[in-house]
C-alpha cells in the first residue's frame, strides 16, 4: 500500500481530552474517529486520504458497521499522527511506522 499522502492537523491538546482518552482507552476506534472529526472539523474523506482507508470504509467504521483490523488501527493512528501516548491507550507500540 502507498503512504497516504498527508497526516491530519490534529491539535496536541485533543489527545488528553476525557472523550478522547475513554475512547483510546476502550479501543473504541468508530467514537475516536467521530470525535476527531467532531473537535478537529475534518471530513470523512480528509480521514480517508491522511489514512489511505477509502472513504465508504471509514464511515462503515465510525456508524460501528465494520471493525477495523490491528493493522488497519495502525493506518489510522499514522493518518491522525497519533502521539505515543495514545497510541499505548489505543493498544499499539509507541513509535508510529508507515502503513504497509
Amino acid at each position: 500500500m502507498d503512504r497516504p499522502s498527508w497526516v491530519l492537523n490534529v491539535p496536541d491538546d485533543l489527545w488528553g481530552r476525557a472523550s478522547v482518552v475513554l475512547a483510546l482507552d476502550n479501543r473504541d476506534v468508530a467514537a475516536l474517529l467521530v470525535l476527531i472529526r467532531q473537535y478537529t472539523g475534518h471530513s470523512q474523506n480528509d480521514l480517508a486520504c491522511a489514512t489511505g482507508i477509502a472513504q465508504g470504509r471509514i464511515s462503515e467504521y465510525m456508524r460501528g458497521l465494520r471493525h477495523p483490523t490491528l493493522d488497519t488501527i495502525e493506518r489510522i493512528a499514522y493518518g491522525l499522527g497519533m502521539p505515543a501516548e495514545a497510541r499505548g491507550r489505543l493498544g499499539l507500540a509507541a513509535a508510529s511506522r508507515p502503513p504497509r
